[in-house]
């Protein structure tokens, strides 16, 4: 799959422009805030519908205007799409396939993308949110079933809340959190145990033999990671009895994966303790890396790939082990202030933005 063309109407710092990219590698240049990240975070909307970087909808429309609309053509193994996000201040997105309404969950059954940037150290040095996130954004590309269970969960979270706060009797919500808050972990569990060789590999590979290792920890007082899959519904029900005095004092519903982490360890220490800033951009890129792989495995295509200034912070060393990793790599969109590796350089095509323009540079 890659994006064969994209045009951006007044959603952040860009007021009008279009952009034919090359199936392979696309090189945006500008000084800081000319619009490239702009430019990526508009690729990854129209391809899923949100920012990358969970930003709220109004916040992206450009200032003095009410209403952002992207529309790009993309080509992938059942012929050519166009899907258009448009989204007008106090109302609500719309999304078109091929100028048909469709769903939120209908991109993440067509269209797959994952992106690489300076927020995603946060996954190693950030709160549980940050990591939880994580999951969720990409879980949701490998099975767009995951986005039903999310909401489906939430309602009955926000539901069971209520009712605390209001001291009514939260225990009707129970039943559904567990029936949809069960399949989460278990999913989240199982995405874990999944990418963590490869992104551990891609770790060692770009930092000397340095390890990286994943370890999912649900909220629940009665978790551990032997548990079967069969059996996480059991554990979690019996969490939120455990709990229930607790929860009732807090008015909080305090077990669930709404409060889930990652232990995410460099040479067997806590990544968000011990580590340096270039050992937590080297992680969250394996991180990154390795979901890719996942989700060109089990997608059948390759997703479009988003990097936002990723040598920054990086040794050159490690900038040209990364540079020798793209070899294998589908569509990719890369922004830079100085210019990329030469390597990269000679295989890509080329624009330059500013000020929310966009020309080709020959």
């Amino acid at each position: 799959m890659y994006l064969e063309s994209i045009h951006v109407t007044n959603f952040r710092n860009l007021s009008d422009v279009t952009l034919t990219p090359s199936p392979h590698a696309n090189v945006l240049y500008g000084s800081n805030g000319s619009g490239k990240t702009n430019l990526l975070e508009a690729v990854f909307v129209a391809l899923l519908g949100r920012s990358h970087r969970g930003a709220a909808d109004q916040v992206m429309v450009r200032d003095g205007e009410d209403v952002y609309r992207i529309t790009a053509t993309l080509a992938g193994n059942s012929g050519t799409e166009t899907v258009a996000v448009a989204y007008q201040r106090g109302g609500r997105k719309k999304v078109t396939l091929d100028g048909a309404p469709a769903r939120l969950s209908d991109l993440y059954d067509r269209f797959s993308v994952v992106s690489i940037g300076p927020e995603d150290s946060e996954i190693l040095s950030g709160a549980p949110s940050v990591r939880r996130f994580y999951l969720d954004l990409y879980l949701s590309q490998r099975s767009p079933r995951y986005i039903n269970l999310l909401n489906d969960y939430q309602r009955a979270l926000a539901q069971k809340n209520a009712a605390l706060k209001a001291e009514s009797d939260c225990t009707p919500f129970d039943e559904l959190l567990v029936k949809t808050g069960s399949v989460i972990i278990r999913e989240r569990r199982n995405f874990i145990r999944t990418i963590h060789s490869v992104a551990g590999k891609c770790y060692a590979d770009f930092a000397d033999g340095s390890t990286l290792t994943l370890d999912y920890q649900p909220a629940l007082s009665t978790w551990s990671d032997d548990i079967d899959d069969d059996r996480i519904a059991e554990k979690f029900a019996e969490a939120i009895r455990i709990a229930h005095n607790r929860e009732r004092g807090a008015q909080l519903a305090m077990v669930g994966p709404h409060r889930d982490d990652i232990r995410i360890e460099i040479d067997n220490y806590p990544a968000r303790t011990h580590a340096s800033q270039g050992e937590w951009r080297t992680a969250a890129i394996a991180l990154k890396l390795a979901v890719y792989d996942l989700l060109s495995e089990t997608r059948g295509m390759r997703p479009v790939l988003l990097l936002d200034e990723i040598f920054a912070e990086l040794d050159p060393d490690r900038t040209a082990r990364l540079v020798k990793s793209f070899d294998a790599l589908g569509q990719l969109f890369l922004t830079t202030a100085d210019g990329p590796p030469e390597a990269l350089r000679a295989e890509s095509r080329s624009f330059r933005i500013a000020q929310g323009t966009i020309v080709e540079m020959r």
